[in-house]
């Protein structure tokens, strides 16, 4: 059994606690525990009740009509149709417990649900990166169990390599080869998985070299391939220098090379280099890929 603060269902529902606490005042909806402290905490069957309120307040249901509902009643309106929820919030909030529970089954139906309403592409961008960063949420109060994050990101994963298997081979290895990686110390896969994805889809040539990867290893690899783009997602940084540091370090060692750099971190970066291309949205970084295919077309023709 886990225990939750009323500031983790905060982030977990994305209902304010203010509201929370209103909603148990006037409709009795969720009460909470007590500590000894007179301190709120909820337990998992708290959180599931929860999350399956706000599904349906997001869905049209008004709250005075969710309060004269008992728990199996908001669970059986909960469950009756997964296939067209209103927004990708909507999956969020749905796909919560199914993490929370180690449910693969669950977890695979309510996701290929997104996939069939929204596409492959905005899943990913809009239910599975918004899942992520809410179940990440709980790192900052200690009350996420690591194997829980374990198991949803390789759902995830294994629903992006299954794209990438689908997709057609490419035609010829073109002007452009890309070398993808996250530099060492940053271990987020997801996102350079999703990245190797658009350019497969667009014809264009990648080595993947996964996440953690150092300075040397790429030498090695240049020193036998040859790569017009280095490219790197970074999300944490712990790499021990700034970003700006980085790539000068990169532009430094490896100078022939177009370096592309994208994630959330990508807008702290105020150095100019040539042969540096900065992608400091999640727009600009779909669109890189197409922009790249655009060229080759151009080249050929």
């Amino acid at each position: 059994m886990q225990y939750f603060s009323i500031k983790d269902i905060e982030n977990l529902s994305g209902i304010k606690a203010h509201t929370l606490r209103i909603w148990e005042k006037r409709y009795q909806l969720v009460i909470s525990k007590r500590k000894d402290s007179n301190h709120r905490y909820f337990d998992n069957e708290d959180l599931k009740t929860i999350l399956r309120i706000t599904y349906l307040y997001q869905n049209d249901f008004k709250i005075s009509q969710i309060a004269g509902l008992s728990r199996e009643a908001i669970l059986t309106f909960a469950n009756i149709d997964r296939s067209h929820c209103k927004n990708s919030e909507s999956y969020i909030l749905q796909l919560i417990n199914p993490v929370f529970d180690f449910d693969e089954q669950s977890f695979e139906t309510i996701f290929n649900a997104a996939i069939q309403q929204f596409g492959f592409e905005k899943s990913i961008l809009d239910v599975a990166y918004g899942l992520l960063k809410r179940i990440g949420l709980l790192w900052l109060t200690d009350h996420l169990i690591p194997a829980q994050e374990h198991f949803l990101s390789a759902l995830i994963r294994n629903k992006i390599l299954l794209q990438i298997e689908g997709l057609p081979k490419l035609r010829d290895i073109g002007i452009h080869n890309i070398l993808l990686f996250t530099p060492a110390g940053e271990y987020h896969e997801i996102p350079l998985l999703f990245i190797q994805y658009l350019f497969k889809k667009n014809q264009i040539s990648t080595t993947y070299l996964g996440a953690n990867i150092s300075e040397d290893e790429i030498a090695d690899y240049l020193s036998k391939r040859n790569i017009t783009h280095l490219y790197f997602h970074t999300i944490t940084n712990l790499t021990g220098k700034t970003l700006d540091e980085l790539i000068i370090s990169y532009k430094t060692n490896f100078p022939e090379q177009t370096l592309v750099v994208s994630g959330n971190k990508a807008s702290e970066i105020t150095v100019s280099k040539p042969k540096l291309i900065i992608l400091k949205t999640q727009d600009e970084m779909v669109s890189f890929p197409q922009k790249l295919f655009k060229s080759r077309e151009a080249h050929n023709y």
